[in-house]
């Protein structure tokens, strides 16, 4: 099998808003029916400000992508590279497809002129989260809750 990465093509935009939500119930653990239609609506409000999805390709089907964004940070006001979700189909996880997404990803950010790159990911998503530190990411701040 032999992969490559590029600019996602219509049909595969397509492919990944129909596969949308199930990535979302996977890195939360929570199945909820509204997953895909937030997910969608997401997608499609990045990409209207210059969002692109890159995608892992083997022999021709679409393996995984990745969503490239920008964002702000809210305390100093910079504008800084985001990694909006990864993800890896399931029948070929374990090959690094995910690994190269992202090495892709933060290259294109860097070429962009973006000094940064952040990306959100639960805390009980472990393996996600050492795919992340691998590649040089580090903890920044930690969303907190208390349920009533």
């Amino acid at each position: 099998m032999s992969m490559t990465v590029g600019r996602a093509t219509e049909a595969e935009v397509d492919e990944i808003y129909d596969l949308a939500g199930v990535n979302r119930e996977e890195a939360v653990g929570i199945p909820y029916e509204h997953h895909k239609e937030e997910m969608i609506r997401a997608y499609e409000h990045s990409r209207n400000f210059g969002a692109y999805f890159l995608a892992a390709r083997t022999d021709g089907k679409l393996a995984g992508w990745v969503q490239v964004d920008k964002s702000g940070d809210w305390v100093t006001g910079k504008e800084i590279g985001w990694i909006n979700d990864v993800y890896v189909k399931k029948g070929f996880r374990g090959n690094g497809y995910a690994t190269v997404l992202l090495k892709q990803a933060i290259d294109e950010l860097k070429e962009a002129g973006y000094d940064e790159v952040r990306l959100n990911v639960y805390s009980s998503n472990e393996q996600a989260i050492k795919l992340y530190e691998k590649l040089g990411f580090s903890d920044l701040n930690k969303f907190m809750k208390l349920d009533l």
